[in-house]
């Protein structure tokens, strides 16, 4: 009860604080209810650092009773297990989805202290409506439910969870979503109060840091992806992914027309449009993944767990108020024209945000295709190949804006720009060259490497001649550098499948391949298949495949050498017995030698039923060795819609199972195993894969994080200096008395 009653509280709080800080916004539209907007203010601040106080005792008594051990709670038997470490009971609190919504609850509140600082009620009611949304999920699927029957052990982590990067991904991309937050209540307040310039300014470095946020937790998990699953790659359109993806586009055509907006006022009403809706693009991404209504089309989605009309709910009230909101106020939007001309910064920081709102639409429309087509009653989804052939057009168009706009100047640039920076397009010619001869064939694909790359010099040379700042110049690059490596891992990778016995080599890629054999992890976890990398180094590749409680294997990590031009990928994708039996098909009345048995088929037919409810069908069956003979009869059982075989020993060490009987054909299917055989050296049947400049992918997206929050740091410093310089300025009245 301690847990519910501190949720209900936290909730209780942040509707009395969003109710006092819309009572303050409605007293701040007159200055005789002065005293009415600071008395509303400070008890608003009062009830949401109560509110706030709740949220973090109800974390910290989350995390309690996880390192506790108290599985009498069914999230924490769900979750959590004796025998986790410190760090995995830790991932532990955000693995299921009520763990995974109170972390959001938590970064949303501390985000609300530092957004309560600025005074603005507005702001804050709306910030506040949010955060009693998301208490109120909680209050209805919590964390603190309890077992019928308390259990001495819980049942811990899946073991795709158990992975250093799984323990920092949800919280990073979390950060994003309760980022974007702000950026949302900013937009509500500038809408309905008319401080336009004031929340364009102030919403900037927040939608930056909500957008390095939620792009470093997707690069993380596609890292995730690429190293633990083993299937080869690090973003498969899979709807979940798609989920985040498309927030992150939205925040990238957020922060691009917020720095026009800063230049141009016009821009306020696409801004606030983005702003607004980029956040309810979080929501309806949170309602898929966790609804259940992708859990036919996705591994990664959550099953139905009694969230989805609260989730659905959710959405439609905020998109719904929202848009009425957008809708009564747009003519009191600012008008005007975006840009002066098509050469100038403006019009490439408008054709920016469009390109990322493409793409963003794509991938919507695609993720949204299994909820539509369930509703029409025909449940689909869309292929990789829908999102790869209507992707890459625009990033191609998006690589040219980004080349050519970071060297435009503000305003209608009449410079010469070909004939200055003619060796940036030369730059890219030779790059479009390397890419053909690098295995790239698509034209589409050759023009966006070889822009990409302009990218690269184009923002060295904007940085040295101060066009653009140090850290949009990361970022560019970043996201420059990024393109051309999934450009080639993914275009120009090469695989090829083996079959290896322990003891056999196998040529691929400039190497030798020699599987040594398996060996057991020290912690009995899983184990390891070693094989041995001689060629272009001698290095041992060690793929691990964890085992889940029962001792079956659950996931599967590949071996990886990387090398600075690329890796080589190694994913076993079966490991054989070491001693299979050997099969043989027989006709009525035919007979056949295998293992230095003759074996004759005599007749089929069906057992009764009996007591134990088994529907039997057997094989007679004449075997004979060395002239001696005996009669066999194998069955296969049916039970419960399953097939089972109940094999039988002849002459002492002889294993006979019937496999399969065709009624049709009048055919039998033996399985003949001798048991004195010494068995065969272990096989394993491997993809090997060489997969070119795949570091690049994760370089840039390095570059991208650090640029994005150098951008915010620089934004939020530029704010405040203007803010300072603002404040020194004589108001209209003082000007007024000195002339």
């Amino acid at each position: 009860m301690i847990g519910y009653a501190a949720i209900f509280l936290a909730l209780v709080t942040t509707g009395i604080a969003m109710f006092c800080y819309l009572n303050a916004h409605m007293a701040s539209s007159t200055r005789r209810l002065a005293p009415r907007l600071s008395a509303g203010r400070d008890k608003g601040l009062f009830y949401y650092r109560l509110s706030a106080l709740f949220i973090v005792f109800t974390a910290l008594y989350l995390f309690y009773i996880i390192l506790n051990n108290q599985f009498q709670f069914a999230y924490v038997f769900g979750y959590s297990s004796r025998d986790l470490s410190l760090v995995y009971k830790l991932s532990a609190f955000w693995a299921g989805q009520e763990g995974s919504f109170l972390l959001w609850a938590l970064f949303h509140a501390g985000f609300g202290l530092l957004l309560a600082r600025k005074k603005q009620p507005c702001a804050m009611a709306v910030y506040a409506g949010i955060q009693m949304m998301l208490l109120a999920i909680l209050l209805a699927k919590s964390p603190f439910m309890m077992l019928l029957e308390p259990q001495m052990d819980g049942f811990g982590l899946n073991p795709l969870l158990k992975d250093p990067w799984m323990v920092v991904h949800p919280p990073v991309l979390f950060l994003g979503y309760a980022g974007l937050a702000v950026p949302f209540a900013y937009a509500m307040d500038g809408i309905l109060t008319g401080r336009h310039k004031d929340w364009v300014s102030q919403a900037l470095p927040w939608a930056l840091f909500a957008w390095a946020a939620l792009g470093a937790g997707i690069f993380l998990g596609g890292f995730w992806a690429y190293k633990v699953l083993g299937w080869g790659g690090y973003w498969g359109w899979d709807p979940v992914e798609n989920s985040s993806l498309v927030p992150w586009l939205a925040a990238g055509a957020l922060v691009h027309l917020l720095l026009l907006a800063r230049v141009r006022l016009a821009a306020v009403r696409p801004a606030s449009f983005a702003a607004l809706f980029t956040f309810v693009l979080v929501m309806y991404g949170t309602f898929l993944t966790r609804s259940g209504m992708l859990s036919d089309f996705s591994t990664h989605s959550f099953s139905d767990e009694g969230v989805g009309g609260i989730l659905a709910s959710f959405v439609l009230i905020t998109a719904a108020s929202v848009l009425g909101i957008l809708i009564i106020r747009w003519p009191r939007l600012p008008e005007g024209e975006l840009y002066p001309a098509v050469k100038s910064r403006e019009f490439f920081l408008a054709a920016t945000a469009i390109l990322f709102t493409a793409v963003g639409v794509i991938v919507l429309v695609g993720m949204s295709t299994p909820l539509v087509t369930m509703l029409l009653g025909n449940p689909q989804n869309v292929s990789t190949a829908f999102y790869n052939t209507t992707t890459l057009p625009l990033a191609a168009g998006l690589a040219l804006l980004l080349a050519v706009g970071s060297l435009v100047s503000w305003g209608e640039d009449r410079t010469r720009l070909f004939a200055r920076y003619w060796w940036i397009a030369g730059i890219g010619a030779i790059a479009m060259g390397l890419a053909a001869a690098g295995g790239i064939r698509q034209p589409v694909a050759l023009v966006t490497a070889g822009l990409a790359t302009a990218i690269v010099a184009a923002s060295l040379a904007a940085v040295k001649n101060k066009k653009i700042g140090y850290g949009a110049g990361f970022t560019h690059i970043g996201l420059a550098i990024t393109l051309i490596g999934i450009l080639f891992s993914s275009l120009a990778s090469q695989s090829v499948y083996v079959s290896l016995q322990q003891g056999e080599s196998q040529e691929a890629f400039g190497s030798t391949f020699t599987y040594t054999g398996t060996r057991l992890d020290p912690e009995g976890q899983g184990f390891y298949q070693s094989f041995t990398l001689t060629g272009q180094a001698n290095t041992v590749l060690e793929p691990y495949t964890k085992l889940n409680k029962e001792g079956r294997p659950a996931a599967h990590e590949p071996g990886i050498y990387r090398m600075p031009a690329a890796d080589i990928y190694l994913a076993p994708a079966m490991h054989q017995e070491e001693n299979p039996a050997k099969e043989v098909t027989l006709h009525k009345g035919e007979q056949k030698q295998e293992e230095a048995l003759t074996i004759k088929f005599i007749r089929y037919g069906m057992g009764g039923s009996g007591v134990s409810g088994d529907v039997r069908v057997y094989a007679l069956l004449e075997v004979t060795q060395d002239g001696n003979t005996e009669e066999a009869r194998p069955e296969l059982l049916s039970r419960n819609g399953q097939m089972i075989a109940a094999p039988l020993q002849v002459f002492g060490h002889y294993e006979l199972s019937l496999t399969a009987v065709s009624m049709k054909d009048g055919t039998v299917t033996l399985g003949i195993r001798d048991l004195t055989a010494p068995p065969a050296l272990p096989r394993v049947d491997v993809e090997i894969s060489r997969k070119p400049l795949i570091n690049l992918v994760w370089l840039g997206t390095i570059f991208i994080t650090i640029g994005t929050i150098w951008s915010g740091v620089a934004r939020r410093k530029l704010y405040r200096t203007e803010k300072e310089t603002a404040s020194l300025r004589p108001d209209a009245e003082t000007r007024r008395l000195l002339t």
